[in-house]
């Protein structure tokens, strides 16, 4: 039927990667932590999207940056019930498609080691991810799927999605097929668990930044309705 066509369209040089078996690891403990927080999610992705706008205005004052990105560095939330998506985007160094890789599919062996030990022994809390430098993983907290839109500063990069549903595998293609990111950046799209639709209420997300994100030095706009 046509219908199934459509369903099956190959995204333009889709491949398809296995995670790392610690980062199965990690999700699973994610996935199936019962009595987690899962506010923290917020809290780990604005970091990180901090983090990134960081790096680019440090890359900036050197050679590698791309001339004409004059892209302020800014982090922006927006909840999209109809569709139940969270989307975070920020406008920071962004990533190559080996930088996807790497930085999604893999965790340092001694983050890993360290999380599940700590959990193992009882004496921590998925709360702690962001220490472990698995902070990532926390959208599952919320997500049954998760979308990386991104676009590296380096010159001539193409923008390139990064996807997975929380299995063993994530998938990398190009994605100009999406709104494009202005200059370099990264947009981050949950697709919210049934179970989280708290998280589509602009309210309850305003009152997660007011709580964890007194820290961060870079401009949040939470987009409402």
């Amino acid at each position: 039927s046509p219908l199934k066509m459509s369903e099956t369209v190959e995204k333009k040089d889709e491949q398809t990667f296995e995670f790392q078996a610690e980062v199965g690891r990690v999700m699973d403990i994610i996935i199936n932590s019962l009595y987690s927080d899962k506010d923290i999610f917020l809290r780990e992705l604005v970091s990180n999207a901090a983090d990134a706008c960081d790096k680019k205005r440090f890359l900036s004052v050197t050679a590698d940056a791309s001339e004409n990105d004059v892209t302020p560095p800014q982090i922006r939330i927006k909840a999209d019930p109809e569709n139940q998506l969270v989307i975070i985007e920020d406008s920071g160094v962004g990533m190559t498609r080996d930088e996807l890789i790497n930085n999604l599919g893999r965790i340092a062996q001694s983050g890993t080691k360290n999380f599940v030990e700590a959990l193992g022994e009882g004496n921590a809390d998925v709360n702690l991810i962001g220490q472990f430098g698995v902070g990532f993983y926390s959208a599952y907290l919320v997500a049954n799927k998760v979308e990386v839109i991104t676009k590296s500063m380096q010159t001539g990069s193409p923008q390139l999605r990064w996807e997975s549903d929380s299995g063993s595998s994530f998938t990398i293609s190009e994605a100009d097929d999406v709104e494009p990111l202005e200059g370099s950046g990264t947009r981050l799209i949950l697709h919210i668990k049934d179970e989280a639709m708290q998280y589509l209420e602009a309210s309850k997300l305003e009152e997660l930044l007011n709580r964890y994100s007194e820290f961060i030095e870079f401009p949040i706009k939470l987009f409402k309705e």
